[in-house]
């Protein structure tokens, strides 16, 4: 099971990170970015596949594919940016991590702008 896979990754870069943080921060901090590095190298596949999923199931349905587009790039910029704002984090960067949250918000916003236009619209457009 990959998740049995990823806890055992993430147990050993946290203990690893640990017992080395005194003496050789440097290669503890290395331990930690590793460690992220191979989570992401499991859950790659897997992400793949839902989005050859969700794009297959978008096709038979005849739904607007740029739309499906957007929200998988939503998605996709929520889930790297959480990742890299936790990897800063444990970096010591807390000032860093909060503005790379912020800037996977604000593209988050940018990106799901058409989205809300298309909205309104058909919302005006079914209103008398």
């Amino acid at each position: 099971m990959d998740i049995i896979k990823i806890i055992a990754i993430g147990f050993t870069s946290a203990v690893t990170y640990s017992l080395l943080k005194e003496n050789k921060p440097e290669i503890a901090y290395l331990a930690l970015l590793a460690g992220s590095v191979i989570v992401f190298m499991i859950v790659i596949d897997m992400l793949v596949k839902i989005v050859s999923t969700i794009n297959g199931l978008a096709q038979k349905t005849g739904l607007n594919i740029s739309i499906i587009a957007s929200i998988l790039k939503i998605i996709g910029i929520g889930y790297l940016t959480e990742f890299a704002a936790g990897i800063c984090e444990d970096m010591g960067a807390k000032s860093m991590s909060d503005k790379v949250l912020f800037g996977g918000k604000v593209i988050i916003m940018f990106l799901s702008l058409p989205i809300i236009v298309a909205l309104i619209e058909l919302i005006i457009a079914i209103l008398p």
